[in-house]
């Protein structure tokens, strides 16, 4: 096999494997930053005091370039549960970045 012939088999396969560890981090980013504001706005909603709307703000300010953001809170005399669901902007999008989390918090009296 000549030397032109191996680069232009192996430089696509090295260029997706970099896209894909790339990726990976970002992944890993978005889901410690949807976990970070899940738990972030259910300890603000367990506050007494604290209005209904003030989750999805925090959720909104942290999540900044995550896609598709929704947040869901849930609400009881005894507990505050919040559910942060996002999409991740990928290079290599092959439908794996979706990334939720949910936090369940004491409510304060």
């Amino acid at each position: 096999m000549s030397e032109a012939l191996s680069w232009a088999v192996l430089a696509p396969l090295l260029l997706v494997t970099v896209l894909g560890v790339v990726d990976a981090g970002v992944w890993l980013h978005a889901r410690s930053i949807v976990q970070q504001a899940a738990l972030t706005a259910a300890e603000d909603q367990a506050l007494a005091g604290v209005p209904d709307g003030s989750a999805e703000r925090i959720v909104e300010q942290m999540t900044g370039e995550l896609l598709d953001v929704t947040t869901s809170t849930s609400t009881t005399d005894e507990l505050v549960s919040v559910t942060v669901e996002a999409r991740v902007p990928l290079a290599l999008d092959l439908g794996l970045g979706e990334v939720s989390a949910r936090a369940v918090r004491p409510r304060e009296r």
